[in-house]
């Protein structure tokens, strides 16, 4: 299949609703059928939150639910902690380009392949200019 098909084919099992025959639950959304079905096709035993949340005791429902307040409260700070860090790296990425286009070779360069290929070239001339002294030092000691 190729990629249009296969998109097409996405699109319309993504447009059949997911429906829960236990609970009669209904939505076209992935991410709900996820956390009400589970997320494997393949899992040895299929139990939907529905038949899973029927079993527990109210202690139990009102214990899971603290703890998974908690994880959310963990996740969330895990998730804070990560953008503020990209957001670090974000400014020394730009800091550094900065400091690299304020180098009048380097103004040009986009990129750090671009940066490597000015460098290449002056080294390159740099070598050209110091054979051809040498070659005048040679043939003036002559």
């Amino acid at each position: 299949m190729g990629s249009t098909e296969e998109m097409k084919a996405d699109a319309i099992l993504n447009a059949i609703p997911w429906r829960c025959f236990h609970c009669d639950f209904v939505t076209n959304d992935l991410g709900e059928a996820q956390a009400h079905f589970g997320d494997r096709d393949d899992a040895d035993e299929f139990t939907p939150i529905c038949k899973w949340w029927d079993r527990l005791s109210e202690d139990e429902r009102l214990a899971n639910h603290q703890q998974t307040l908690k994880e959310l409260e963990a996740e969330r700070n895990e998730t804070d902690r990560q953008r503020v860090a990209i957001e670090g790296l974000e400014y020394q990425i730009d800091s550094i380009l900065a400091q690299i286009k304020s180098f009048k070779p380097f103004r040009g360069c986009n990129s750090i392949y671009d940066v490597f290929c000015v460098y290449d070239s002056m080294e390159g001339r740099a070598l050209a200019a110091e054979e051809r002294l040498a070659e005048i030092e040679r043939g003036a000691a002559r």
